[in-house]
C-alpha cells in the first residue's frame, strides 16, 4: 500500500477544469505491455516418447515461459506436489516471471534428467527424445525482459496461466497458436524474428482470454481494467497523467458518484484513485529518467507538477531514491548487463 501525501502540493499537477477528458484515448493494457522489452526470446520444441520427464531450473533473471502441448499430455509438477497440472492437447500454460524449478513428464514413475542434457540433444530447435511409446509434442519458449518493467508486470498479473483448450478462445488467439506450432515446426527465413513476434502476440491474447474468464480473481488491476466504470478513470488517467485528477473528476470520468466510486476503486485494486495515480506517473517518470535525455524540471512537468522540488520529493518517496540517484543506479545496472 502507497503512503498517503503530506500535502495536496505534493500531487497537485496542473489545474484542468472538472470534466470528462474526451481528448485522445491510451490504452492501459497496451502501455503495460509495451513496458516488457522482450529480450532474448528462445524456443525449443520436444518431441517425447514415453517414458520421459525432464526437469527444468529456476530462472536466474525476469522472463515469461510459454508451454504449449501441441499433441499428447503432459504433468507439470512444482516443489509442492499439490501443484501438479495435467496438460493436455491444446493446452497453453505460462509462467509470469516465475523463477521457480519445474518438472514436465508423461507418468509421475518417470525418469526424470535435467533439461540440460536433453537440450543437446536439440537438431535446428527440435529435441527428440524419450522411450520410444506414445508421442507428446510440446513447443516451449521463453523471453526476458527489463529488469525495469518486470515489478509492474508482476503487479498486476497473476504467477501461471492455465488456459485449456476447452475453454472459450477466439479465432485470433487459436491462429497465433497454430502458427506458432507450425514454425517451429518447419522454420524458415527469420524464423527467430517470427517467433518472438508472436510471442508478444500470444502473451496479449492469453491474457484477455484469463481476464474474461471465470478463473479471473474479482479483485486487482485485470479485474478493473474489465470493469466497464473502473477501467474509464484508469484510461483517463494513462491518457493524461499530468492533469490535476481528483477523485470527483475521475469518479466522472467513471460515470460514477463520488463515494461509490472511491470504495470500488478501492475495494478493487486495494488502493485509492490518487494512489494509484501517483504510482502510475512515478512509474512513467522513471522510464524518462532511465532514458537520459530529459531534464529532472521537464520529467516533473511531463507527469503534472509544476515544482520540481515537490516532484521530486513523491519521487523519493515512492522510488526509495532520489531522481538524480535514480538516474546513477538504472545507468549503472544498465551498464553491468550490457557488459
Amino acid at each position: 500500500m502507497l503512503q498517503t501525501w503530506d500535502s495536496w502540493a505534493d500531487i497537485s499537477p496542473k489545474y484542468v477544469a472538472d470534466r470528462p477528458v474526451l481528448e485522445r484515448r491510451t490504452d492501459p493494457l497496451s502501455e503495460v505491455f509495451g513496458s516488457m522489452s522482450i529480450q532474448e526470446a528462445v524456443y525449443m520444441r520436444l518431441e517425447a516418447t514415453a517414458p520421459w520427464g525432464v526437469r527444468y531450473l529456476g530462472d536466474t533473471g525476469p522472463r515469461i515461459r510459454f508451454m504449449l502441448v501441441v499433441r499428447g499430455s503432459a504433468l507439470l509438477r512444482f516443489k509442492n506436489p499439490l501443484r501438479t497440472f495435467s496438460l493436455s492437447s491444446g493446452d497453453l500454460f505460462i509462467f509470469i516471471l516465475s523463477g521457480e524449478p519445474f518438472t514436465l513428464m508423461d507418468h509421475p514413475n518417470s525418469t526424470v534428467v535435467d533439461s540440460k542434457e536433453v537440450r543437446k540433444l536439440a537438431v535446428d530447435g527440435v529435441i527428440n527424445y524419450g522411450g520410444g511409446g506414445p508421442l507428446t509434442t510440446l513447443v516451449a519458449g521463453a523471453f526476458g525482459m527489463s529488469t525495469f518493467g518486470a515489478p509492474l508486470i508482476s503487479a498486476i498479473l497473476p504467477r501461471f496461466l492455465h488456459l485449456r483448450l476447452e475453454q472459450k478462445r477466439s479465432h485470433a488467439f487459436q491462429c497465433v497458436l497454430d502458427l506458432l506450432a507450425a514454425e517451429t515446426a518447419q522454420p524458415g527465413i527469420a524464423s527467430s524474428r517470427l517467433i518472438s513476434c508472436l510471442y508478444e502476440s500470444l502473451f496479449v491474447y492469453a491474457i484477455r482470454a484469463y481476464a474474461s474468464s471465470s478463473a479471473a480473481p474479482p479483485k486487482g488491476w485485470l479485474a478493473a481494467m474489465s470493469d466497464k466504470h473502473l477501467s474509464k478513470a484508469i484510461e483517463a488517467m494513462h491518457s493524461h497523467v499530468e492533469r490535476r485528477w481528483s477523485v470527483k473528476s475521475l469518479a466522472r470520468e467513471a460515470r460514477m458518484s463520488r463515494s461509490a466510486f472511491a470504495l470500488k476503486f478501492r475495494t478493487v485494486l486495494g488502493q485509492t484513485p490518487l494512489e494509484y495515480l501517483t504510482q502510475w506517473r512515478m512509474y512513467q517518470a522513471g522510464a524518462m529518467i532511465r532514458s537520459n535525455h530529459t531534464s529532472f524540471s521537464a520529467t516533473a512537468s511531463a507527469v503534472g507538477y509544476e515544482s520540481e522540488s515537490s516532484f521530486s520529493r513523491v519521487f523519493k518517496r515512492e522510488m526509495g531514491v532520489a531522481p538524480r540517484e535514480y538516474r546513477r543506479k538504472c545507468a549503472d545496472l544498465q551498464s553491468s548487463v550490457g557488459e
